[in-house]
């Protein structure tokens, strides 16, 4: 028998951001399409990074590579509807991170999606693996997923 795991709550992910849909996101189904709830991911990942750790993503000489992706599709999400995206650090190597990460329809409590990226902190000049900086690991410890 398979258990369904609920859906996360907002106060699940620490950090969190507005976006606001566009005319252009839906698909012929009247649906945010698919491949965009990525790309509100990568929105709330960048906010992140470049808000509460303070990377300059454009000259740190430590920068961050995907290495691994998911998205669990929970409800669709439809313009003209707000999305809150949220971030939570659910786990930390020596120079990984796997951050959680959640889509809520605006004014809505329970994810509408779900999923994680991992990054791996790098050298900018190398392009070689990299411990993530204290100053981030900071950041990172005070977003940690609550079990």
């Amino acid at each position: 028998m398979t258990h369904k795991k609920e859906p996360g709550r907002q106060a699940d992910y620490p950090f969190r951001v507005a976006i606001q849909t566009r005319w252009s996101d839906n698909d012929m189904f009247g649906h945010v399409n698919n491949v965009l709830y990525q790309r509100f991911f990568e929105h709330v990942v960048v906010a992140f990074l470049r808000g509460p750790c303070a990377i300059d993503l454009m000259n740190s000489p430590v920068i961050t590579f995907a290495a691994e992706s998911h998205c669990r599709f929970l409800r669709p999400l439809s313009y003209p509807a707000g999305i809150i995206a949220g971030i939570r650090i659910d786990h930390m190597g020596r120079t990984s991170a796997r951050y959680g990460l959640a889509l809520f329809e605006e004014g809505c409590d329970e994810a509408a999606a779900e999923g994680h990226w991992i990054h791996v902190f790098v050298d900018r000049a190398s392009q070689r693996p990299t411990p993530i900086p204290d100053d981030v690991r900071a950041v990172f410890e005070r977003h940690r997923r609550i079990s």
